[in-house]
């Protein structure tokens, strides 16, 4: 009996000591730093994903957490809940490519629009590739629109 307890003691102690370095290797991440985007979107009118390009403002881009500027690419977009005439949710999943060549790094948007052409959304990165394999963060933006599409302003915080 006496084994028994003193196994089990063991398993919890080395069970506890994994959770407390995955929490240390979460938070050798860093803390959140400020960032903002502010991106150019182009729409296609002939069927395939919008385009655009983007500049980065804030700590997050002054620190080279994030790269200065790129292009990106809408790669999903679903329309939902405009059949009740009361405004419209958008997803959209974006991939920004860095012009630096530091990688690339993907972002989900969760649109709120209305009928008068107002929008605003939340958003969240969710990973990426090169220098933003790592890259985490969220925030909430705004988009104003133009002729030929709109400009969506990204205002939140990184990690990575």
């Amino acid at each position: 009996m006496a084994m028994k307890k003193f196994r089990l003691i063991a398993l919890f102690v080395v069970l506890a000591a994994m959770v407390v370095s995955a929490n240390v290797a979460v938070a050798g991440n860093g803390p959140p730093t400020q960032v903002r985007i502010v991106s150019n979107i182009t729409f296609n009118t002939s069927g395939g994903f919008n385009t655009g390009d983007f500049n980065t403002f804030g700590a997050a881009s002054s620190g080279g957490l994030i790269c200065a500027s790129g292009t990106l690419v809408d790669t999903s977009l679903i329309f939902v809940g405009f059949q009740g005439g009361q405004g419209f949710q958008v997803q959209v999943r974006k991939t920004f490519t860095c012009d630096d060549g530091s990688g690339t790094f993907f972002v989900k948007l969760q649109i709120q629009g209305q009928f008068d052409g107002t929008e605003t959304f939340s958003w969240v990165v969710q990973g990426g590739t090169g220098n933003y394999a790592s890259l985490r963060g969220s925030g909430n933006g705004s988009t104003v629109a133009t002729d030929t599409g709109n400009i969506n302003t990204y205002d939140g915080f990184l990690t990575g």
